[in-house]
Formats: C-alpha cells, sequence, structure tokens
C-alpha cells in the first residue's frame, strides 16, 4: 500500500526493473524473485534464467526514466550493461542508472558503489527498494580493449567478445583487467566451475577453492618470471619499463580480488587519486600468488606502474588474460585498451538514511504504463 500511494499522488514515477540471476553466488536468487514480485508489479522481476536481460529491456522500453535494481555478481552488472548498449538506441531511455544488490563471489563493483560484500539474507527487500530510492546517480568509466593477434598465431580470444575477420576481438572493460599470474589463477577457478557447477553454490565455498588452488600455483613450477620480458607495456604513448613482475592488473575501479586495493593508499608520488569516472586507468604488478595473497590480506599493496587513458601491449607469447573475470588464454599479439564511447550511470548507495517524504518517486508502474502489450497483473501495484 505505501507504493499504491506514491504512484497516484505523483506525475513522473521512476520504476523500477529488476534482474536476477538465480545461479549467483550463494543461489538466493529465487527467494529474492518471490519477494519482490510480491512488493512489485510482477512485469517487473525478471529471472535472468529466462532469456537474460532482453526480455525486461523490451518490456521497458517505451519508459522514459526508470532505474535498474541487478541482482547478482559483477558479470551479471556486465551482462545488463553490454544489453543496454545494444538496444539502447531503440528504447526511451538510453542510460537507466544501475543499483546492484550483491550475489556473486567478488562483488567488486558493488563494493565500489557502497552496495556491500554480498548480500547475506538478513536485510528485507523493502528497505532494499528505499535504498534505491535514495542512491546517487554517478558516472562509471568503461573501456574498449581490443586484442588483435599476430598472423602466425590462432585466435584464442573469450567467447563473450565481438570479433572481426581480420583475428581482432573486442570487449567492454568495467572493472579491471589482468595478464599473467592473476588471469592464470582466475582461469583454474573459472575451468574448475565449468566442470563442476553444482559445487560452486555458496559465496563462502567459492573463495575457499579460490584460496586451494592459489596454494597450489604456490608449489608447482609453472611461474611467469620472465613476464616482464614477454610483455611491452606503453602508456599514452610513452613505453613503461616493467619491473621483474609476473603479472599486471589494469583497474578501472579500486576493488579487485574480493575487495582488495592494489592501489594502496594515498601517499605522496607522481600518480594522481584514481577515481572511477576520471578517463584514467591504473597499471598495477604483482610478484606472484604470496604477493596477491598479501594484498588480498591487506598486507601490501601492488606495484604502482602507470597511470593513463591509453594503453598499448604487445604480447611476444601466448598468455593468460582475464577481462572482468572472464579469463581465457591470449595468443601472441597486441592489446589496446582506450576509453569507450559506451557510458554507465550506476546507482551508489547513500551513506547515511534520509527522510522520506511522500513525494518521492514510486518504483512501481502500471501494466499500461509499462506496454500496451503486457496483460493486466492481479497482483499488487
Amino acid at each position: 500500500m505505501y507504493f499504491v500511494n506514491i504512484f497516484r499522488c505523483i506525475q513522473n514515477p521512476k520504476p523500477l526493473l529488476v534482474f536476477v540471476n538465480v545461479k549467483s553466488g550463494g543461489c538466493q536468487g529465487m527467494e529474492l524473485i518471490s519477494s519482490f514480485r510480491r512488493l512489485l508489479n510482477p512485469y517487473q522481476v525478471y529471472d535472468l534464467e529466462n532469456g537474460g536481460p532482453l526480455p525486461g529491456l523490451y518490456v521497458f522500453r517505451h519508459i522514459r526514466d526508470y532505474k535498474i535494481l541487478v541482482c547478482g555478481g559483477d558479470g551479471t552488472v556486465g551482462w545488463v550493461l553490454q544489453c543496454l548498449d545494444n538496444v539502447g538506441q531503440d528504447s526511451e531511455c538510453q542510460s537507466p542508472p544501475c543499483a546492484i544488490l550483491p550475489l556473486g563471489t567478488g562483488n567488486d563493483l558493488a563494493r565500489v558503489l557502497r552496495w556491500g560484500p554480498g548480500y547475506t539474507g538478513g536485510e528485507e527487500p523493502l528497505t532494499i527498494l528505499k535504498d534505491v530510492i535514495d542512491a546517487e546517480e554517478i558516472r562509471l568509466d568503461r573501456w574498449t580493449v581490443v586484442f588483435h593477434v599476430d598472423e602466425k598465431g590462432d585466435d584464442k580470444s573469450g567467447p563473450n567478445a565481438s570479433s572481426s575477420e581480420d583475428n581482432t576481438a573486442i570487449y567492454v572493460m568495467n572493472n579491471y583487467f589482468g595478464i599473467g599470474i592473476d588471469a592464470s589463477l582466475c582461469l583454474d577457478f573459472h575451468n574448475a566451475r565449468e566442470e563442476n557447477p553444482d559445487k560452486f553454490n555458496s559465496r563462502f565455498h567459492n573463495k575457499g577453492v579460490y584460496v586451494k588452488m592459489g596454494l597450489r600455483k604456490m608449489v608447482s613450477r609453472r611461474t611467469w618470471r620472465d613476464f616482464h620480458k614477454e610483455v611491452r607495456l606503453e602508456v599514452d604513448n610513452k613505453v613503461i619499463d616493467l619491473p621483474p613482475v609476473e603479472g599486471i592488473i589494469i583497474l578501472n575501479i579500486l576493488s579487485w580480488g574480493s575487495g582488495a586495493n592494489p592501489w594502496g593508499p594515498e601517499k605522496e608520488d607522481q600518480f594522481a587519486k584514481p577515481t572511477h569516472y576520471d578517463g584514467m586507468l591504473e597499471v598495477v604488478g604483482v610478484t606472484g600468488v604470496v604477493h596477491m595473497g598479501q594484498i588480498q590480506s591487506g598486507l601490501r599493496s601492488a606495484i604502482r606502474i602507470a597511470q593513463g587513458g591509453h594503453l598499448r601491449i604487445k604480447l611476444y607469447t601466448e598468455m593468460p588474460v582475464q577481462v572482468d573475470g572472464e579469463p581465457w588464454i591470449q595468443s601472441s599479439g597486441e592489446v589496446v585498451v582506450l576509453r569507450s564511447a559506451l557510458k554507465a550511470t550506476m546507482l551508489k548507495k547513500s551513506k547515511g538514511k534520509m527522510k522520506r517524504r511522500n513525494t518521492e518517486p514510486s518504483m512501481v508502474v502500471s501494466p499500461m504504463e509499462i506496454s500496451q502489450d503486457v496483460p493486466s497483473s492481479s497482483g499488487p501495484f
């Protein structure tokens, strides 16, 4: 009834479109779908297992101003943003602001935007909806990552890239991009989950598996000690001499590996204070699995290498890479990272609780407002 009264007393409602990934993290999605459908019009809540984000975006294509709540991990957020890129020109609202209910394992973007390390089920769905109303709109830089394979190499680009006939694959990056030891560990975890998806059904278990894989890598013979000799890095047209590291991580946000900040605290050096909307990327190096563990434990920072808005990387041999947690083995060739023309508007959770007035925009929309194609619902509005 709270939402019904608000909807009737305002002229410009901002309805909410909810996407839930039932496979993310602790598999709490089905319960959330039921709760949100009781509070909202059922046609505002979508299970991503049933056709992905496109059905919901299609239903909302004539809504001029609305918000999105993505219930899932960082990969789910990237999926929704990618679909928004694809349908934006055909929609009344081309860049609706997105909030996150973190259900994944890492949830690094959610942490940066203050939505927390992971939803535990302790917070009432109605409270979550109120937090979305109060949230602040912010811009998120996005980056185009172009992989061009050498003519002699085979194209081994990842599965979510758009590709062309000249062995070029293109990604959009929101969080970070890793090459070397970080991506190698990410690939091991990804392969294990692909082989036994039923075992990866809790956030705690997933993190435990990741730690075990890191320990296994420490005692294995395979290392990336020659990494700095097999990679050439150029930032803003300047060649950067790499220190003896086993991998580099290119950061758009200051959260990596489930909440760690590889860039480290503020200090006096030649680098500017980073943000996720300044048009700059931060490049850091890691010296191995032990160093990565120390970063994730908060004992050390990564090695600051460079900061800039245009990166060119030459891979002299095939390397493990990962873009926003999607890993694969990349053939030798060139990688270019440049600021994307695609933009994202995100919602950052407010620090304090603001007092709500009855003139706040509602997040509930009537079936007629959503689309002429959608039948009326007997559920709550």
